[in-house]
């Protein structure tokens, strides 16, 4: 359970400073302080501190793989602050499980490395002065360090299909292209490429890349911003296929995986989806052959103040929902919708709103809009004060609607702001649970005025130098909302100080220069006002035990009897008795302090206990009844800045307010139980005892309820997110089929109420969408089609996308078909034409790696080899070019001359010019030796690219590469063997490590004839 409510953000917490997980999980930095948010529930259900300084980039680590040695998965988080320091902690638990830093360096940014089948604990780190360290998050060493010491970097993204491939951005609109990161340290410096505009001209160098990130959809595409332009750049043969206009600068740009879609959230508040098409026309038009269409667009939120969006992030689960935070704390979410799907979060994926036919036509299903699903607020800036609600007055009250709701019993702290509003917050659940704008003014002064009263006084400041305020005086009832000066507006000088009695009768109101005011709380008149020969209050405090009542028979009205004590800046005490509607002179009451001693500054009442402090740190407990007082002298603390004692009947604990510490002390011995200490950073404002754990308030707009000395405290099993609770795929399947046994509605907690509504709303929906398609399969494929939705909805991203591929070579139709992030098991004819017309667009890109691009044109054939003799024939490197483009051209037929070329190309590999040797092998028919000289030199990826881009069988090819990958990269392998039916494998690879989903492939494969026209291997 979190104990800690954030407010605005710090400065530096900015775009990098949000990730989304597979689980459902939010993290977010708020100032030092990572907060973790559980979507489905729309909570906070977790903080975690460990960082002294402002975070400016936290980063999920990557759901471990089913094939490793040690499956078990708990989210983990990585976190770096403004200091450069790197922490990797437990969101579960809280714990801290490593910390390490590079010397003197800044952290610009870093991504979970993750080590094909084997570790998730590596983390590659761009660190200040173009350093980048591979680090071990286990043990806190580096793998690797490397400095690139020709362009300075200050931003990468990774290649989701290759992790060797990695893209820096530096100055002058240049990115630098690495594709030798590993584990080893990388051995070359780079490819340096500037980005270009479609017209050849360089963007300006007084601009800069501020958003760089690779596509997730299709291999080799990355999206880089530069102004108000959208360029999409192929690293591989280092050219810009296409610049796009786009709106104002972008907080936020977040492709989808499973279609070309993306999401952008835009400094102006707006968030909007584009589809990405390439379509390669007959005119030679690059300009043409690629678009991006733009689906839908929220309303621009035109930015004030501290409402401007920081940063945003997309969930990778479902693809359709989108979370932005504002500089205000605030978190808002956008989901996707079509009108037909309820606006209910995972009850909808990105394959239901956009087809993707077998076209590769991305189209939207129905007219596409964003909705805002959801919002969790924060502390509104600029917090002052904070009281808690007076439980104890509960018990008398019957039908308590924030004592009896489907949250359970409220303890309610409220919490005033410098914009006039009064936030309540839920101290045991950290949660936000009403605001009121309660006056015009700030909040300087509040309290509680029985158990739905809140009674708040401030004044707005001057800009001249003059003393004189008017200030405001409001009482608002919690259950309406509905605020009620209590005084009218006067030129006078500020309230100080407001203090209401034990029976909340009575209201006193103390000036800065204005004698004291004593009024009757619940007719809401002034009974007194002192004379002007009143001191200046200090601080005051009502007895909770010299007071009484008794109820007239003649008017049948209760008259109160309560008495006040005052301290003036002369450290003297006075007490005022009050007594229905009259109050008496105060007696100044005879104390051991005189006005030389150190100012006493604050004052607190219970019982017979009246203690007070003073500007040195010093506190005195009288004890009334025993006349008898004790004190203790501390002088390692600074000004006692409130004091308070616990409001639970007969306890005499009190908390000292200082300004970087609140102490609890037991007044019986005068020993101090506890101490909470402050950041450095921080300052406390103000404090409170909910029981006997304080509640403090921060200048960093947060507020925190101190239930152990410990920061950090791990979440209960009955808190745990449900993806993270061991029987979520069951608990899925069994909503799906209608089975599986209930808690019954008084054991359940309301957290478990909920979750299980939204779990009803949801699958309901997906179980009861109607695809005519699926309508047609056998029953054993429709089992198949449930469990991946169970498999979706728990984020289990390889298991959906395993099932996605049993299904497609089971039933196929021109609108179902893998989505572009599994576009390496696509049907070699669809495969070839996708890479035709990227390469295709590569050809009339004005700068491009021309050598890789013949050989990727020729490996393709087809439109995409014409194109490149043209451009051949237009190349600045005539000798070559031209004679390239004749060879193109002419016949090779001829078997003398097919043996010759093969010969040449044979010599030209072993010669360690790979390309040319390829595209010559490649021109004469001849793929098929060219992908196996390939996978000699190691290079697998390209092998198995090439057969399915130009070999009319590739099996082959296909069959060592998952030779190969059954070392490399299990998962990928499974999907290989699915891809090509051969089913016993599939199912001997997954039995020992998901035998459900085993025995359901089992199931379909052997009942079931495949549509596929595949063969086995």
């Amino acid at each position: 359970m979190p104990h800690t409510v954030p407010g605005c953000l710090h400065p530096s917490n900015g775009r990098n400073t949000i990730d989304w997980n597979d689980g459902g999980l939010i993290a977010y930095g708020s100032h030092n302080v990572i907060f973790i948010v559980d979507v489905l529930r729309y909570k906070r259900i977790q903080s975690i501190e460990h960082h002294q300084s402002a975070i400016n980039i936290v980063r999920w680590s990557p759901a471990r793989s089913p094939f490793a040695d040690s499956s078990t998965f708990q989210p983990i988080v990585a976190s770096a602050d403004i200091s450069g320091h790197i922490f990797i902690s437990n969101a579960i638990t809280a714990v801290q499980i490593n910390q390490f830093s590079h010397p003197n360096s800044s952290v610009l940014q870093m991504y979970w490395y993750p080590w094909k089948d084997i570790s998730r604990d590596f983390l590659l780190v761009l660190h200040s002065s173009s350093t980048v360290v591979l680090w071990n998050t286990v043990t806190g060493e580096k793998v690797w360090s490397h400095t690139y010491t020709h362009v300075p970097l200050f931003d990468f993204t990774v290649d989701p299909f290759s992790l060797r491939n990695v893209i820096f951005s530096s100055s002058g609109n240049k990115v630098l292209v690495c594709s030798d990161i590993a584990l080893s340290e990388p051995a070359s410096s780079g490819h340096l490429f500037q980005v270009t505009s479609e017209d050849g001209s360089t963007s300006s160098t007084n601009t800069n890349i501020y958003l760089i990130t690779y596509q997730k959809a299709y291999r080799n595409t990355v999206f880089i911003a530069i102004n108000s332009s959208l360029h999409l750049v192929n690293p591989e043969l280092m050219c810009c296929l296409a610049r796009v206009p786009i709106e104002s600068n972008i907080v936020s740009w977040m492709p989808s995986s499973r279609r070309d879609a993306l999401f952008a959230v835009h400094s102006n508040g707006a968030a909007t989806l584009r589809v990405a098409k390439f379509e390669p026309t007959e005119e030679k038009k690059p300009n043409a052959s690629f678009s991006m269409e733009k689906i839908c667009q929220t309303e621009c939120v035109r930015p004030m103040n501290n409402q401007r969006i920081v940063a945003a992030s997309l969930c990778p689960t479902t693809q359709s929902t989108v979370s932005v935070l504002y500089q205000n704390g605030k978190l808002v979410f956008w989901q996707l919708s079509n009108g037909r799907v309820p606006l209910l979060y995972r009850a909808s994926f990105i394959e239901d709103l956009f087809e993707f036919n077998v076209n590769l036509d991305t189209k939207p299903i129905g007219e596409l809009s964003l909705h805002q699903l959801s919002q969790m607020g924060a502390l509104s800036s600029g917090v002052t004060c904070v009281r808690m609600r007076p439980m104890d007055e509960l018990t008398k009250v019957e039908n308590d609607p924030f004592a009896n709701t489907a949250l359970g019993t409220l303890h309610l702290a409220a919490v005033g702001t410098n914009s006039g509003t009064v936030h309540l917050v839920d101290v045991f659940s950290s949660q936000i649970y009403r605001d009121f704008s309660v006056q015009p003014s700030l909040v300087k002064c509040l309290e509680w005025g029985g158990v739905y009263s809140l009674v708040t006084a401030g004044y707005n400041h001057s800009l001249s130098a003059s003393q004189i305020v008017r200030n405001d005086v409001f009482i608002t009832d919690i259950r309406t909302g509905l605020a009620r000066r209590i005084r009218p507006e006067t030129d006078e000088s500020p309230i100080t100080i407001v203090r209401v009695s034990y029976y909340h009768c009575y209201l006193a109101l103390a000036f800065q220069r204005e004698p004291l005011e004593i009024w009757d709380l619940k007719g809401l008149r002034m009974l007194r006002k002192m004379s002007r020969s009143c001191p200046t209050i200090i601080d005051m405090a009502w007895s909770n035990k010299h007071h009484s009542f008794k109820t007239t028979e003649s008017t049948l009205q209760s008259v109160y009897k309560e008495n006040l004590v005052l301290l003036d800046s002369e450290n003297r005490i006075y007490h005022i008795p009050l007594r229905g509607l009259h109050v008496r002179d105060g007696k100044m009451v005879n104390t051991q302090w005189k006005s030389a001693s150190a100012q006493i500054c604050a004052m607190t009442w219970k019982d017979d206990m009246l203690a007070v402090g003073d500007v040195e740190g010093n506190l005195v407990v009288w004890d009334l009844g025993r006349r008898q007082s004790r004190q203790v002298r501390d002088v390692s603390h600074s000004r006692v800045l409130r004091m308070t004692f616990s409001r639970l009947a007969g306890d005499h604990t009190m908390a000292v307010l200082h300004s970087k510490e609140v102490t609890l002390w037991d007044t019986e011995a005068m020993t101090r139980i506890q101490s909470i200490r402050m950041d450095a950073s921080k300052l406390c404002l103000d404090a409170d005892l909910c029981g006997l754990s304080p509640l403090v308030l921060t200048n960093d707009n947060t507020l925190r309820f101190v239930v152990s000395n410990s920061k950090n405290q791990p979440l209960m099993d009955k808190e745990l997110p449900f993806v993270y609770q061991d029987d979520s795929n069951q608990v899925v399947r069994n909503r799906l089929e209608g089975t599986g046994s209930r808690k019954s509605s008084a054991d359940r907690s309301p957290d478990e109420k909920q979750e299980e509504n939204f779990l009803d709303d949801a699958l309901t929906w997906l179980e009861n969408q109607k695809n005519p398609l699926i309508e047609t399969l056998e029953a054993d494929v429709s089992k198949l089609r449930r469990e991946r939705i169970v498999r979706r909805f728990t984020g289990d991203h390889f298991s959906a996308d395993l099932i996605s591929i049993v299904i497609d070579r089971f039933a196929r139709s021109d609108t179902d078909h893998l989505p572009p992030n599994l576009q390496m098991f696509w049907d070699n004819a669809q495969f070839k034409e996708r890479e035709s017309r990227v390469i295709s667009v590569a050809c009339a890109a004005e700068q491009a790696m021309e050598r890789r691009l013949v050989e990727q044109a020729v490996v393709v054939g087809g439109n995409a080899k014409e194109r490149v003799t043209d451009r051949l024939i237009v190349s600045a490197d005539l000798r070559y070019a031209s004679i390239k483009a004749a060879l193109l051209v002419s016949s090779q037929d001829n078997e003398k001359a097919k043996s010759l070329i093969k010969l040449i190309a044979t010599n030209l590999i072993a010669s360690d010019l790979i390309e040319d040797g390829v595209e010559l092998l490649f021109l004469v028919g001849a793929g098929g030796d060219a992908c196996k000289y390939l996978q000699s030199q190691k290079l697998w990826t390209k092998s198995i690219v090439y057969a399915k881009m130009g070999l009319v069988d590739p099996s082959e090819v296909e069959a060592k590469w998952i030779g190969h990958l059954a070392d490399e990269a299990k998962q990928i392998r499974v999907l290989a063997e699915a891809s090509r039916l051969n089913w016993p494998d599939v199912v001997e690879a997954t039995s020992s490590v998901d035998p459900i989903l085993a025995r359901l492939i089992l199931r379909t494969t052997t009942s079931t004839p495949p549509l596929s026209s595949c063969p086995t291997p």
